[in-house]
């Protein structure tokens, strides 16, 4: 989105799933942490990131029925470089990009899971309204990873998406 912004035209759509623009929770604005939240997991990646990773990865992933997905994200975080990962969770839960995504004009799918950890239902009903002419989607899911725990319900909303939008696939 941001370099779409920056750069107009290079893209024909976006596909945003269980995005979030703001984590930390502002006035009436639902981001689904609190700013003390935000600083203690900052914190616990800081002094023990092998164990944050094996610990919160699971109810990340959710997947109750699947705990081999929880596994899979947990050894996935534990093969990054420990303080790349720290630095993009830094960045990524302290930015504020509500502002940006309200000036979005091209046409964007949110997909957002019934039951999501990192970014609740009010997220991804934020989202859509702030970006004209979006499309929300919700997924029955329980987790922040539908793409691997609802695949089929992420392909067949993104493949309605693109069909209603007009856009042609580039991986069939």
């Amino acid at each position: 989105a941001l370099a779409d912004l920056k750069e107009p035209g290079h893209f024909d759509a976006h596909v945003m799933i269980g995005p979030s623009p703001c984590y930390i929770n502002d006035g009436d604005y639902v981001g689904g942490f609190t700013r003390q939240d935000i600083d203690s997991l900052l914190e616990a990646l800081e002094s023990n990131y092998l164990g944050w990773s094996g610990n919160m990865a699971p109810a990340i992933m959710g997947a109750p029925d699947h705990p081999e997905l929880g596994q899979e994200l947990a050894d996935s975080f534990c093969r990054a470089d420990p303080q790349i990962a720290k630095q993009f969770a830094r960045v990524t839960f302290m930015s504020d990009h509500r502002q940006d995504v309200a000036r979005l004009t091209t046409n964007t799918l949110i997909l957002q899971c019934s039951d999501d950890l990192i970014a609740p239902v009010q997220v991804g009903e934020f989202l859509h309204r702030a970006i004209a002419g979006s499309t929300l989607r919700h997924i029955e899911n329980v987790g922040h990873c539908p793409h691997m725990s609802a695949p089929g319900a992420c392909i067949a909303a993104i493949d309605e998406f693109l069909a209603d939008s007009g856009v042609v696939a580039l991986v069939e």
